[in-house]
């Protein structure tokens, strides 16, 4: 049935002046009833819903439209639709979670990100952990480097009970910050969920473990004793005991320790190597010799006659005259054995019949071998023959990350802070040729928790990330300073300008440019992009002194003051306004914040890159979809990021303008304007109508003055433009009067 839609909306727009929003509601009912997709009276129900406090319809109706939008492509307006539900219902997780998943359709994984943690967060405090287990799973798979989200994940299953669930999680955290050099942030993960577990064993060993890899080895005993309470028999608690027992010199209780092991598996080489490493220490030349036949027959047994001659020549090194190893060694003096010696021959006839000679291995097999050998000997803490052994397998695959991981480890528990730069350099720079920038990023990250002003990795992270480093200023303000940002008219255009002295001769139009481009950057509060710029010049122009008074002005005070002139990233991970997510973020309260930089920074964005083109292509459409909408701060948001993109700043700084005018903030609007003025590359048609619209502005504040220097300026470019003629004769008459 057809109905007149215009009576109807006249209807309907009397009911809601009236306050009668039930009976708007029913009138714009009837339009739904015969045409069910029409989107814009849809759009009116969410609204009167909401002023109703139906909150369950207004949800429902946007559903639908998100829906309808989503289906035809429109995820933009979709995602502003989700927007103004999440007003109505913030604590809804199916909001976040369908936004989320529109956010991944448009390549943005850090907004994706951002709306699955709070959909997450939902379904825990519903008690749906389920749902709440699922979100994070993708989170997971989105982002595999970022710990936070398997922190998140894992405490999870341990508040849930599950256990098994929880131990795999931890290994995956384990492996990757323990690869990533971070052994210091591992630890204080694994402390804090040492404590939510009520000490449980999987965590108990694991805090063992890093205690003793970090030198800790009090604080790794008292744990292994508290876990040897109450399971005396578990043998991985007990090695590391033994390893505790022997970094602390404590030789009796190590004996000890290591004869239990010993004695339930007399074939275990590494307990038989600790076992004469003691004997050594303790001076007991009997008790070493016998460790040593004891190795050279377990030896023998697995066929590596090499090693067995070794431990055999030991032997004899301590007892000259011993028959079973003179014999073994084929050094028997006489024609005849002696009876002893003929019961060692019979005991062990393994030199009667020589043992063909193994195939020759791979090299790759080879190195796993060895890389093998070397975590047995760092497991019972033999760090020399570890680090002989590692040493040996970079000689032949200098290029394997593993090796230099394991490398570092070892200087890492050795206190050699140098040799831990070193190779984690040596790491950072193969992520780098296999094109992994992300694993580089974090590599030069971890660089900096240990060696704050390393120039190397500084550097490094400049070129992987340049917004890194020293960008102390919250992207989401527009901070235009008048006491220093002056706006002023050069060569007939309005650019922003700092007072220094003027270029020196001969460099004027490169250094015009530079400057010119680095004061666009600080007038958005991209203080170290600005730096940036001005860097790049100082090899060309290393005594200008006008680029010299503009990067101390920034801050910068030359190579050897501060590392190469880049600003500190502990300023940045200080910064409140960065803290936003980790605050959030359960199970981090806690930590030091210094030691969350980089995982607050990669949760934050979602990926190790900085934004691309079309990344600020749709946060711009997306500030538009918003502002359709009339959610303006939403809007205004998505427009400063946008700005951030030098193609897209004039275009965003104008539309950030048309916000704050909206909002009622004509200072910030007339702010933006002006420095979507000061864009490089705007054309005389740009600058034309940004300057009619600057005029607007001041002739709405009636700021007649400003309005007739704007209106002017524009009429200098294009005297016909709109009503500018009309516009002129009434600011001027207005001044005058």
């Amino acid at each position: 049935m057809s109905i007149d839609r215009d009576k109807v909306a006249k209807s309907a727009l009397k009911f809601i002046q009236k306050g009668q929003f039930q009976k708007a509601i029913e009138e714009y009912r009837k339009v739904l009833s015969s045409d069910p997709r029409d989107i814009r009276t849809r759009l009116k129900l969410i609204d009167l819903y909401g002023r109703s406090g139906r909150k369950k319809e207004a949800i429902d109706e946007c559903l639908q439209v998100a829906e309808s939008y989503s289906d035809q492509g429109f995820y933009l307006k979709a995602i502003a639709v989700y927007k103004q539900a999440l007003r109505i219902d913030p604590e809804n997780p199916r909001l976040f979670s369908n936004m989320g998943e529109l956010y991944v359709k448009q390549g943005l994984v850090g907004d994706a990100l951002a709306c699955f943690k709070k959909g997450v967060d939902c379904h825990r405090q519903r008690g749906q952990v389920g749902e709440a287990e699922e979100l994070l799973t993708r989170m997971e798979v989105m982002a595999p480097e970022n710990a936070a989200i398997k922190v998140h994940l894992a405490e999870m299953y341990l508040e849930d009970g599950r256990i098994d669930a929880f131990a795999g999680e931890l290994d995956k955290i384990v492996l990757q910050l323990k690869g990533e050099g971070r052994a210091r942030k591992l630890l204080q993960a694994v402390e804090g969920f040492y404590e939510k577990s009520h000490r449980h064993p999987v965590v108990l060993k694991r805090l063992a473990e890093l205690y003793a890899d970090l030198q800790e080895d009090e604080k790794a005993l008292d744990v292994v004793r508290l876990g040897l309470a109450s399971n005396p028999a578990d043998r991985d608690l007990r090695l590391l005991a033994l390893r505790a027992y022997l970094t602390l010199g404590n030789l009796s209780e190590a004996r000890r320790m290591a004869l239990g092991l010993y004695e339930e598996d007399p074939e275990d080489l590494f307990i038989l190597e600790q076992l004469a490493a003691i004997a050594q220490a303790r001076g007991d030349g009997a008790e070493e010799t016998h460790a040593h036949k004891a190795l050279a027959k377990v030896y023998a047994r697995r066929g590596l006659p090499l090693k067995e001659e070794d431990h055999y020549r030991r032997v004899l090194e301590l007892a000259p005259q011993d028959a079973e190893a003179r014999l073994a060694l084929g050094q028997v003096m006489g024609s005849e054995a002696t009876e002893a010696e003929s019961e060692v021959l019979e005991l062990e006839g393994f030199w009667t019949e020589a043992s063909p000679p193994a195939p020759p291995q791979e090299s790759s097999d080879r190195v796993q071998e060895g890389l093998l050998e070397a975590e047995l000997y760092l497991k019972y803490g033999l760090e020399e023959k570890a680090a002989e052994k590692l040493q040996e397998l970079t000689s032949a695959a200098p290029d394997k990350i593993e090796i230099r991981q394991k490398l570092r480890d070892l200087c890492q528990r050795r206190g050699d802070r140098a040799g831990w730069v070193r190779e984690q350099l040596h790491i950072a720079e193969l992520h780098l040729r296999d094109r992994r920038e992300g694993d580089a990023l974090r590599a030069y990250q971890a660089i900096l928790e240990v060696d704050p002003e390393n120039p190397e990795a500084r550097q490094a992270i400049q070129y992987l990330k340049p917004d890194v480093l020293g960008s102390k200023t919250a992207p989401l303000e527009i901070d235009v300073d008048g006491a220093t940002v002056e706006f002023v008219e050069v060569g007939g255009e309005e650019t922003v300008i700092h007072r220094r002295p003027a270029p020196a001769a001969g460099d004027e139009a490169q250094l015009r440019d530079a400057f010119a481009q680095a004061d666009f950057y600080e007038a958005q509060g991209r203080t170290d992009e600005a730096l940036g710029t001005l860097l790049r010049l100082r090899a060309q122009y290393p005594d200008s002194p006008h680029l010299l008074a503009r990067l101390q002005r920034l801050g910068w005070q030359g190579e050897e003051e501060d590392g190469g002139g880049f600003l500190d990233l502990q300023s940045e991970v200080l910064d409140a306004s960065s803290l936003t997510l980790a605050n959030d973020f359960e199970g981090f309260q806690d930590f030091e914040v210094s030691e969350l930089d980089d995982i607050v920074r990669e949760f934050r964005s979602g990926i190790a890159e900085k934004l691309s083109d079309a990344d600020y292509e749709t946060h711009y459409n997306l500030g538009v979809a918003y502002k359709e909408m009339g959610l303006l701060d939403d809007a205004l948001q998505e427009f400063q990021v946008a700005a951030r993109s030098p193609e897209k700043a004039r275009e965003a700084y104008t539309s950030i303008s048309l916000v704050c005018r909206d909002l009622g903030r004509g200072a910030e609007a007339t702010a933006a304007l002006r420095v979507a003025l000061a864009v490089p590359n705007n054309t005389a048609e740009d600058r034309l109508a940004i300057l009619y619209e600057l005029g607007v502005l001041a002739h709405e504040s009636e700021d007649w003055e400003g309005a007739l220097q704007a209106f002017q300026r524009a009429a200098a470019i294009d005297p016909t433009f709109r009503d500018l003629p009309r516009r002129l004769q009434l600011v001027t008459a207005r001044r005058a009067g």
